[in-house]
């Protein structure tokens, strides 16, 4: 018996808006679809999927997350362009002390499990320009024109030449999607970093002739160190990633050996919601964390007061959302780790694949051919059968989704 030795069906926003469309008797097989139709049914099938993070879709979107806290800090923006919170992270440790200042001498325990992101030349790759203007992006990072940074964070810009009487304007995005235009005083033989985080850049402009050959690109990773005040420093990898590594800004209090050290590629996205929390110590062991509600947390007392945290309350709010911790961290060797439902990608191309489990395919296309039926026929709702059986597949699919696990009742104090 021949079988065909693979499991996984991969189908496409194509795909997808296809069979919806054929559906409703728009599409027949053989016929093109008209790029408009695509992109009027696309549009509605990111608002649908958007629609369901809201019936608690999708186990796959379950994904454990890790907070570091700032020494006295109360709460913190969980999101693209918030606090450091992120997926995959990262502990080291010092194996040699760290001074105050600019790019001090250290060594790390281990790199292992760091994310090798440094890319001096991953947006513009050496080049003089002649004249003021654009300089064309030819980096590795760049794709039709467009730089797509490996995480949220600053545009480095190297010269060989003297370029401080230039100015190089770099145009972009932050990883909310908010615009950001800066200005950048160019480098004297070295290196110069801008002051905002770009997840894409658009553009570079130079106001004058270069001097020497121009690079433009992106910092490393992000990388915190525990200083000896139990306070947390932040800054990027500046280099090529190793067990001594240059960094963007140095140390404002001096670290001791086996102080610990953190990194990460990318911050989460928002987090749709927070479904279990713990509390992450020096020595790996874990204390289960109580989630609040926005009452139980108002009514605390003394929101400021210090010590071990012992529950959370989370407020989603828009681009980054808003995590309240209690009692207020004071250990930076100790981190949040929780397990978050994180939101559904944007299918942003007919090419790209579904952020889907591939059961989900059926109950996809169904119940979008219902949402776009009134568009093709002159604003009438689909029939009673169809609409049934497309709802039906979403609950169905709903409940093969849902996790195998014991109930547990917990009684509380009043």
């Amino acid at each position: 018996m021949a079988t065909s030795g693979t499991y996984r069906y991969n189908v496409t926003a194509n795909d997808i808006i296809t069979e919806a469309l054929g559906l409703i008797g728009v599409y027949s097989v053989g016929e093109s679809i008209d790029a408009s139709e695509s992109a009027d049914a696309l549009r509605t099938l990111n608002m649908m999927l958007k629609l369901w993070q809201g019936k608690n879709v999708g186990l796959w979107l379950s994904k454990e997350v890790n907070l570091f806290f700032a020494n006295g800090q109360a709460s913190y923006d969980v999101g693209p362009t918030g606090d450091h919170c992120a997926q995959n992270v990262v502990k080291t440790e010092l194996a040699t002390a760290m001074a105050i200042g600019q790019g001090p001498a250290f060594t790390l325990d281990s790199v292992t499990g760091f994310g090798d992101t440094f890319d001096r030349n991953g947006i513009i790759t050496a080049v003089t320009p002649a004249a003021a203007g654009a300089i064309t992006f030819d980096g590795a990072l760049v794709t039709n024109g467009i730089a797509t940074l490996s995480g949220n964070r600053p545009v480095l810009i190297y010269s060989t030449g003297n370029e401080s009487a230039r100015t190089f304007t770099v145009v972009g995005q932050d990883a909310a999607g908010t615009a950001i235009t800066e200005n950048i005083t160019g480098p004297n033989g070295t290196t110069v970093y801008s002051t905002n985080s770009f997840q894409t850049v658009t553009s570079v402009t130079i106001n004058g002739a270069g001097t020497g050959s121009i690079e433009v690109g992106q910092v490393g990773d992000p990388i915190g160190f525990e200083q000896d005040n139990d306070t947390l420093h932040w800054t990027y990898l500046a280099g090529p990633l190793s067990v001594t590594p240059a960094i963007v800004t140095g140390l404002t209090v001096a670290a001791s050996i086996d102080n610990h050290v953190y990194s990460y590629t990318a911050k989460c996205p928002r987090p749709v919601e927070i479904i279990e929390c713990r509390l992450h110590r020096a020595d790996d062991t874990e204390t289960p964390i109580g989630i609040y509600g926005r009452l139980d947390y108002e009514l605390l007392s003394n929101k400021t007061q210090t010590g071990t945290p012992n529950q959370v309350y989370y407020d989603k709010q828009l681009n980054n959302g808003k995590l309240y911790v209690w009692l207020v961290p004071t250990d930076m060797q100790n981190y949040l780790k929780f397990t978050a439902k994180l939101p559904i990608q944007i299918i942003d191309n007919l090419t790209d694949n579904f952020e889907i489990a591939q059961e989900w395919s059926l109950p996809v296309a169904w119940n979008l051919a219902v949402l776009i039926y009134p568009k093709w026929h002159e604003g009438k709702f689909i029939d009673t059968t169809t609409a049934l059986m497309a709802q039906a597949m979403l609950e169905e699919a709903m409940i093969s989704d849902s996790e195998n696990a014991p109930i547990t009742f917990r009684l509380r104090k009043s």
